[in-house]
């Protein structure tokens, strides 16, 4: 989960109020994008810099200009990205009421651009239908956006149960409904629905998205500043809800998902600070904690299973594609390779050891290539 316009803002305004925060950075910016020449540069840019970062696979937020969606799948072709794209829907905004398009349009230009990436693209590119959040789409929008996801069998994105301002909103524009229901009842929830962030989910709506097959998009960092509250990952393991992982760019200030994962481990200790648990007394399941472990399966087949893409990839099984990052430790001297340290059992580290310092300790610098689809 990445908004592709917003990286030319990343680490601004995170002072704000989430629907103040759009008024002020994100709709303005998003606006600028009906120009070719800034669509084009600023998701040249962002591809460059994700998949500098080791990302394969981008599930990106575009803009609501259809042509801007085009140039963004255009980029990620040229740079060699596995993704998702596709026009924002949105026929809702009274904050800047000049960015946004009728249902109509926005349905018309999200059946449009599906075509044309479908056809035009090759197979590691696909269109994503994307209402933005429940206060910016009309029911006769989710409607319509409901009955092009039966049409197509598409993906679908947007973001739920995100913060506490944002469902007093809901509460406003539709007395008695969550974002669940809604989203439910205009046929949008799917096994090939990822919805970011989730952090207020009811356990009865947990379990509506586990019978529709739908996941979340775990967004750690923007949850941090936004959200009201942090989700867990716990809860939706054992309630049996799909979990990936987002950098939710430019609300969270980090593209890159070595640094989501470590905020997923601190979201994880946060909640255990709020509930007085203490790891050596909380009788947690070492298997059911969140540790760096957990984060890397969140990162990779764990986001796979959640955009119902683990056949294809998100591990090296014979028979998948080779999705990949080459990681060098010896490369960017940000990690101290000492051996005076010995491992627990007087041994020379080991491989697992040198992985938790790399995920804990790792950046760009590390990452040697970036392989998608074997290239």
């Amino acid at each position: 989960h990445i908004h592709a316009p917003q990286s030319s803002y990343t680490g601004l305004g995170l002072d704000k109020p989430l629907l103040q925060w759009l008024d002020n950075y994100t709709f303005p910016v998003e606006e600028s994008f009906a120009d070719s020449e800034v669509a084009r540069d600023r998701f040249n840019n962002v591809v460059k810099a994700s998949k500098k970062e080791g990302t394969t696979t981008a599930v990106y937020f575009a803009t609501i200009h259809p042509e801007a969606s085009i140039l963004l799948a255009e980029a990620m072709q040229n740079l060699n990205q596995r993704g998702f794209v596709g026009p924002v829907s949105m026929d809702i905004n009274p904050g800047v009421p000049s960015y946004g398009n009728s249902s109509e349009k926005s349905i018309k230009d999200a059946e449009s651009c599906l075509k044309v990436i479908e056809k035009e693209f090759p197979d590691t590119i696909h269109g994503i239908l994307t209402p933005r959040y429940l206060p910016t789409c009309s029911i006769e929008l989710l409607n319509g956006l409901g009955e092009l996801a039966a049409k197509y069998g598409c993906h679908i994105q947007s973001h739920i149960a995100e913060s506490l301002d944002v469902l007093e909103h809901i509460q406003q524009m539709y007395p008695g409904k969550r974002d669940v229901q809604i989203f439910d009842e205009a046929g949008l929830l799917t096994r090939k629905t990822i919805l970011a962030h989730g952090v207020h989910l009811t356990d009865e709506e947990c379990q509506i998205l586990k019978e529709r097959g739908s996941s979340v998009s775990h967004c750690p960092l923007s949850n941090f500043y936004f959200a009201h509250g942090h989700f867990d990952v716990r809860r939706a393991k054992t309630l049996g809800l799909g979990v990936g992982l987002g950098t939710d760019v430019a609300g969270g200030y980090s593209i890159s998902m070595l640094n989501a994962i470590r905020t997923s481990i601190l979201a994880h200790k946060a909640i255990m600070i709020s509930n007085k648990e203490r790891l050596e007394t909380s009788g947690e399941d070492p298997e059911n904690s969140v540790t760096h472990k957990t984060g890397f399966y969140l990162a990779t087949l764990g986001g796979a299973h959640a955009l119902d893409i683990h056949n294809e990839v998100g591990s090296f099984e014979v028979g998948k594609k080779f999705d990949a990052i080459h990681i060098d430790l010896t490369r960017g001297n940000n990690i101290d390779l000492f051996q005076g340290l010995k491992s627990v059992d007087n041994n020379e580290l080991t491989d697992q050891e040198d992985f938790e310092r790399f995920i804990l300790l790792g950046d760009s610098r590390n990452i040697a290539n970036v392989y998608v689809n074997g290239v």
